[in-house]
């Protein structure tokens, strides 16, 4: 699948070297094609990745990820929204306040539906945000799968990103429709709080028990 990134910082980047190591042909945004930092983490991917300014990612990609700062999310999304047209936009954002204290949206709407109004005709999902980059390199931790909700409203293209969550490693379990982004988006603030505040550390992720009868 072609899959592109808006965003090669460590979320970005993590998720581009392990969709890459499926086969996945990764096409990575940038305002600076000269950036050491992308050349590198091209070179990590490997054969089957190139570097382009963000404004062509859309018309080359089948998927595109955001993993942006949430500050210029909504401006970069609605600039490229005639171009997202059909395209599945995986959002890992999440709006948070600067200092961490809580969310700039929420109870009512999510960064998600924000990025969808920004984007009507993109096929807007929510995903790889509730867990640090750190997981997403290593997302098996004491032999189990750290788990990763995803929500959309696009039934058709649910199974694409389902699979898109395995190829990375997480066990991938949906969540509902795009509204459930106001669930996802707190809970991802509970990651970073346990993260950063409460002292747990970044090497913890979330997973399910299933009771077996």
């Amino acid at each position: 699948m072609k899959i592109g990134f808006i965003g090669t910082g460590n979320v970005g980047g993590a998720l581009a070297k392990a969709l890459g190591s499926k086969g996945h042909s990764i096409y990575l945004g940038t305002r600076d094609l000269q950036s050491e930092d992308v050349l590198n983490l091209k070179n990590q991917i490997g054969p089957n990745t190139s570097i382009h300014p963000i404004n062509e990612i859309p018309s080359k990609a089948d998927v595109i990820i955001l993993a942006t700062p949430w500050r210029i999310s909504e401006g970069l999304v609605k600039s490229l929204a005639d171009q997202m047209s059909n395209k599945i936009l995986i959002d890992c954002t999440n709006p948070l306040k600067t200092d961490l204290s809580g969310l700039e949206i929420g109870h009512t709407s999510s960064g998600g539906e924000v990025l969808q109004m920004a984007a009507p005709g993109a096929k807007v999902f929510k995903a790889f945000n509730t867990t640090g980059f750190n997981i997403m390199e290593s997302p098996v931790l004491e032999s189990r799968k750290a788990v990763m909700f995803f929500c959309g409203d696009d039934k058709e293209s649910r199974h694409i990103v389902q699979d898109l969550i395995k190829d990375v490693g997480f066990e991938s379990i949906d969540a509902g429709p795009l509204s459930a982004a106001r669930l996802l988006e707190p809970f991802a603030l509970l990651w970073i709080s346990s993260a950063y505040k409460f002292g747990l550390g970044r090497d913890f992720a979330f997973s399910l028990i299933r009771r077996k009868n």
